[in-house]
């Protein structure tokens, strides 16, 4: 609380002294982090850079903590994380400068994993005419999932295939949906907006 009373005293006496230098400092605050009314909670710096070029509130959701540190499942490491309601966002900075700054965890492995030990039964490799098989895993992508991959970021935001398409009970409204898990997301097909930005959630 000290720290944000100090602040906002040398805002005060910028704009006492000079108001365009108060207007570039305030832009530029604003262009650094942004709070989000609706959670409550503030992104800033990769993260939010992050989030506005890698699909926003549609594809990222609202940040729903603050950055914490948290050691990683995947390597043992400690790392900077802020968790949304779609991915958590792990920064890097051994690879500061590079698009692989901010990563997001393997969330698809780890609810794979966790739902599915033995893996999902009912799998059915895609037969769409613009199916790819992935060799790295094993797993076709097609259809409307396939688009979807391809223009949200691809490999480095959604991972490779770790299953091919299965129907699941989604466990918010409890309606069955094909699905397919990539490493970094799960891909949920709903029909009833087919023909719009929501077809794939």
């Amino acid at each position: 609380m000290k720290y944000h009373g100090l602040r906002w005293l040398k805002l005060i006496a910028i704009v006492m002294l000079a108001l365009p230098a108060f207007a570039a400092q305030h832009a530029s605050a604003q262009a650094t982090c942004r709070t989000f009314t609706e959670t409550g909670h503030q992104v800033c710096g990769t993260f939010l850079q992050y989030w506005t070029d890698n699909g926003a509130l549609a594809q990222q959701g609202y940040p729903i903590t603050e950055p914490v540190s948290e050691t990683s499942d995947t390597d043992g490491k400690i790392y900077t994380v802020q968790y949304f309601e779609r991915a958590v966002f792990e920064e890097h900075p051994e690879l500061a400068g590079t698009p692989n700054e901010v990563l997001l965890q393997l969330l698809g492995v780890f609810f794979y994993q966790s739902r599915y030990p033995g893996g999902a039964t009912g799998q059915i490799p895609s037969v769409e005419a613009n199916a790819q098989l992935f060799p790295e895993t094993g797993h076709k992508v097609g259809g409307t999932f396939l688009t979807y991959w391809t223009s949200h970021g691809a490999l480095r935001q959604q991972g490779y295939p770790i299953s091919d398409e299965f129907i699941e009970v989604n466990q918010l409204d409890g309606k069955p949906y094909k699905v397919q898990y990539f490493e970094r997301a799960v891909f949920e097909y709903h029909p009833e907006f087919a023909g719009t930005a929501n077809e794939v959630l």
